[in-house]
This record gives structure tokens, C-alpha cells and sequence, in this order.
């Protein structure tokens, strides 16, 4: 019989949870042009760390976690339920700089995956499937407390006492009392919110004549757009399913308990790989990202 490898306590586990194409996107725009070495353009990488390093000192943490997105929209699992999502009609010719931009941020970002897992970060993936299923599916299947540095709100849906969203961009911690004084509603109607709402971005239609403000009179207990939702429940399972973290056919499905365990060596070739002289000459926080909350 195969030994089941048993879960640790994680009661006291702070874990900082790291949407991976979300904070590699962001350093895209705000790095790029400003480092070079070799004649490569090294800023996305170097901000990536960067801003990692940055989220991870604003908080106590036992562990840091990176989530990464792997599979094209196209090919995921959502796209064979519903043809139009995140399908965007282009309304001009895209600039030549931009798709060149575009075209070397993946190919960083594969750097990206291949270096932090070198390094000795905890990270997942999971093929045909987004980095938010993967968020959620740690949240749910594993205790403590949890930090989601994103900006992506429907990872709304998670918070409740013990976890909380970080978003880098505005700096600001959004946790449970945050939600329900700007919503009114409890995390656990987010889903609703979305499928009802519709997501704009992610181009899931929602139920026609809704929108942003009914759909929260609705859940807040107006019920005279209820006819509506019955009228289209079809269209709302739809929606629902697209908007749902973890997505539904994840529901029992487990995950490895992975921990963040820094390699010194290998940490300094990178480092000296890239020129990123700075981070070598404050190697003595190396490992706030097991142990957050030191000073660089």
C-alpha cells in the first residue's frame, strides 16, 4: 500500500502567494529599456525580483509561494466552454513597438519560470489552467494565513479571515472588513457578482440589462431583478462556471505542500549572470522570502 504523505500543521504559516504573469507584466512596462547586459534588456527580470522583493518586506511571512500562468487563453480550459473568452476585438493596428515588446517579455518570462524554480522558489503550474485556479486551489487546500500580492479582482472571492488580496500597484491591503464596507456583500457572492455583472476584461457577458449597480442591489436583497437571472440561467451556469475559483472541474483535486527554500550558490550565478550587482551587495537579507519583513 502507497504511504499517504501527510499535510504539516499550517496553522502558524503566513504564506505570501504570487500571481506570476501579473507581477512580470506589470515590470514590463515600468522596467523596460532601463537595464541592459550584454545587449539584452534585463529590466523586466530585474523588476520582477525587485517588486518581489519590495511585497515581500512589507510582511511577516513563513513562505512565499509563486503561481504561474503556462497555458494561452485559447488553449485553456475556459475557452472550450465558452468561444468568446477573453477573445478582444482589436480596435486599431497594433503598434510595432508593442507586439516587439510583447514577443520579448515571453521569452523573459520563460526565464522567469526556469530561474525561480532554479533558485530554489516554491512554484506551481497547472497546464489548461490560470494561475487564479491554482491561488484558489491553495487557499483551499491548505490552512494559515494567506497574502495574494494581485490586482486581479476575482481573487475577491478568497478573502475571508484569513486571507487577504495585496494589490503592488496602489499599495493597498484589502482584506475582509475592506470588502464588505465597499461592497456591502460577503466574498463568498463575488462569484455571483461576476457571473451576474458579466467581467469586462475577461469578456464574460453576464445576464443582459444587469450590470454593476443592480447586480449589487440584487445580492444585497433587492429581489426585483430576480426574474431576470431565472429567465437566463443557462446563460448565468455559464458565466458562473468561467467566473469560479478554483474552476469547477478541480473540485476535489489536491495539491503538494511545496516551501521556499533558497539556493545561496545558485542565487549569486544568477545575479552575477545578469549584472544585478545591487542584489549581491545586500545578500545578507537573502532569505526574506521565508522570512519576511527585513530591509533591504
Amino acid at each position: 500500500m502507497q504511504r499517504l504523505k501527510l499535510i504539516p500543521n499550517l496553522d502558524d504559516e503566513i504564506t505570501l502567494i504570487i500571481d506570476g504573469r501579473f507581477l512580470a507584466y506589470r515590470t514590463m512596462y515600468s522596467q523596460h529599456g532601463k537595464m541592459s547586459h550584454k545587449g539584452n534588456d534585463t529590466g523586466m527580470i530585474y523588476g520582477f525580483f525587485k517588486s518581489l522583493q519590495s511585497i515581500a518586506n512589507k510582511f511577516e511571512v513563513t513562505n512565499t509561494v509563486i503561481m504561474w500562468d503556462v497555458t494561452p487563453s485559447k488553449e485553456g480550459i475556459r475557452r472550450e466552454e465558452y468561444e468568446g473568452y477573453k477573445v478582444r476585438e482589436l480596435k486599431e493596428k497594433p503598434d510595432p513597438k508593442e507586439i516587439a515588446m510583447r514577443k520579448q517579455f515571453e521569452f523573459d518570462y520563460e526565464d522567469l519560470l526556469f530561474l525561480t524554480h532554479k533558485m530554489g522558489f516554491a512554484d506551481y503550474v497547472l497546464p489548461r489552467y490560470e494561475a487564479d485556479d491554482i491561488i484558489a486551489l491553495f487557499c483551499k487546500c491548505f490552512g494559515g494565513k494567506k497574502i495574494i500580492a494581485t490586482r486581479d479582482e476575482d481573487m475577491y472571492q478568497l478573502i475571508n479571515e484569513n486571507t487577504m488580496v495585496y494589490d503592488p500597484a496602489a499599495k493597498k491591503k484589502k482584506d475582509l472588513k475592506w470588502f464588505m464596507k465597499t461592497y456591502g456583500i460577503n466574498p463568498e457572492q463575488w462569484v455571483d457578482y461576476k457571473a451576474i455583472a458579466g467581467c469586462k476584461s475577461d469578456t464574460v457577458p453576464g445576464i443582459p440589462g444587469m450590470g454593476h449597480k443592480r447586480t449589487l442591489d440584487y445580492l444585497q436583497g433587492k429581489k426585483d431583478y430576480e426574474n431576470k437571472i431565472v429567465e437566463h440561467d443557462n446563460l448565468y451556469q455559464l458565466c458562473y462556471n468561467l467566473v469560479k475559483l478554483p474552476h469547477p472541474s478541480l473540485d476535489g483535486q489536491r495539491m503538494q505542500w511545496l516551501r521556499t527554500n533558497l539556493d545561496e550558490e545558485q542565487f549569486i550565478s544568477f545575479c552575477q549572470s545578469y549584472n544585478f550587482q545591487s542584489f549581491l551587495n545586500e545578500i545578507h537579507n537573502f532569505y526574506i522570502f521565508m522570512e519576511g519583513g527585513k530591509s533591504w
